[in-house]
């Protein structure tokens, strides 16, 4: 903001005493030195103030209620800084002075950018146009900027990157906008991008490559996207791995639906993307012209990613996963991650991710029985009928067990109903025995 610069706070704070001594200064305003800096924020403005010094520098008519300004600020030659923040704005200012260096115009209403409003701002180093509601901005409006450096596009409604932007650009945010796709020959061109902000939009992916131009890239925002965690996102997941750049990781998926609410990086390639590990068909007419297949692709990329993911020692059935820790890896998250890491690729077939859950509990139980680890890998590489019969025959049905408790109820109920009437006769027959008995004896 502007008015967190070192040198604006030390004018804020002697402006009561300056404002008193220097002239001429508009009505209201705050002019500490001639040529320097004029501040007429907050003052319910309907137009510029018309006693505004041409030498002025730095101008802030932020926070009134200015609906236009086109051509009234062509006059300040010399004015480098200018801040038309939280005004009422329906449209790009025009005929703005092209020694402006420094632009912003957030919390505004503007709604569109054209490429005759920008074109004489050569100088410009800053644009901030955060929090408007810019739908639309022509492909050459922001080409002719050669200077800018920091574009704030955050908080708009803009459904597609922006095209042709400067490659003078060092820091991008594009945040809270609609943007569901990346374009790659704009991005490309951005060769001096240093920080990017794309978080809050609604990416579903991002195109191979996407990243690998951008050599002085460090710092990049994708958290709360649209993620489909499927073939086509393992570029994403291999870039992630990488850990060359500070982001934020924790990316969640919201589609496939087995997999929503997920980590992306809690799973494994073959959970992503379960083909990968189908048995190869060659596609005919690829091979006729020696291309690869779609398919080739994704095998290529998916060992990539498990040659920098995972060190296999001698014994095949034991792996040690890279990039992990106690600290960022719990005991569920490491069950999740087994119930495809732990199963032999040339069986796999995929299932629900309940029964997955199931049988990797059902993997760890047995293992803290005393299965050893080659029972439960040959248990794991078995085919889905073989794996569904092996747990009916182990494992009783819990309608056949409720059957037999209660076969077992009825047939101890007539048990006891049977030892009853026998002890009921036996009484009976004493009672009539023992007054014969009396009778004989008297």
């Amino acid at each position: 903001m502007l008015w967190c610069r070192p040198d604006v706070l030390l004018t804020l704070w002697i402006c009561p005493l300056t404002c008193l001594m220097m002239s001429p200064c508009p009505p209201g305003c705050c002019c500490p030195g001639p040529g320097f800096l004029v501040l007429c924020e907050s003052l319910g403005l309907r137009s510029l103030p018309r006693s505004v010094p041409l030498s002025t520098s730095v101008l802030s008519v932020a926070r009134n209620q200015l609906c236009n300004v086109d051509h009234l600020l062509w006059s300040f030659s010399g004015l480098q800084e200018l801040s038309l923040s939280h005004n009422l704005l329906a449209r790009f200012p025009r005929g703005l002075p092209p020694s402006l260096e420094s632009l912003l115009l957030q919390e505004n209403r503007i709604t569109y950018i054209t490429t005759g409003a920008l074109r004489q701002l050569r100088n410009l180093t800053r644009l901030d146009l955060e929090d408007n509601r810019i739908r639309t901005i022509q492909p050459a409006a922001l080409l002719s900027l050669k200077k800018l450096q920091i574009l704030t596009l955050k908080g708009n409604k803009l459904t597609r990157f922006p095209l042709n932007l400067p490659p003078s650009l060092t820091h991008l945010d594009l945040s809270g906008n609609c943007i569901s796709s990346l374009d790659l020959p704009s991005l490309s061109t951005l060769i001096n991008l240093q920080v990017l902000q794309i978080n809050s939009n609604c990416l579903r992916t991002v195109p191979d490559n996407t990243f690998d131009y951008l050599p002085r890239l460090r710092s990049v925002d994708l958290t709360d996207n649209l993620w489909a965690c499927e073939c086509d996102i393992l570029y994403l997941y291999r870039w992630l791995l990488s850990g060359r750049l500070k982001m934020a990781t924790h990316l969640v998926c919201k589609e496939p639906i087995h997999l929503a609410q997920r980590l992306l990086l809690n799973l494994s390639v073959v959970s992503i993307c379960p083909r990968v590990l189908q048995p190869h068909k060659l596609d005919l007419e690829s091979a006729a012209t020696n291309e690869p297949t779609e398919q080739d692709r994704m095998r290529k990329l998916a060992k990539e990613i498990i040659d920098s993911e995972e060190v296999t020692t001698k014994d095949p059935s034991q792996t040690r996963v890279l990039h992990y820790s106690l600290e960022s890896l719990n005991y569920e998250d490491c069950l999740s991650q087994n119930q495809t890491q732990s199963i032999d690729p040339p069986h796999l077939k995929t299932t629900s991710l309940p029964k997955e859950e199931q049988l990797c509990r059902e993997n760890t139980t047995a293992q803290r029985n005393g299965t050893s680890a080659v029972g439960t890998q040959s248990w794991l590489s078995t085919n889905r009928n073989d794996l569904l019969s092996n747990t009916h025959v182990l494992t009783p049905d819990s309608a056949t067990i409720i059957s037999l408790l209660a076969v077992s109820c009825v047939l101890l109920a007539l048990v006891m109903l049977a030892v009853l009437i026998l002890l009921k006769k036996v009484l009976v027959r004493q009672q009539r025995v023992a007054p014969t008995v009396e009778g004989s004896g008297a």
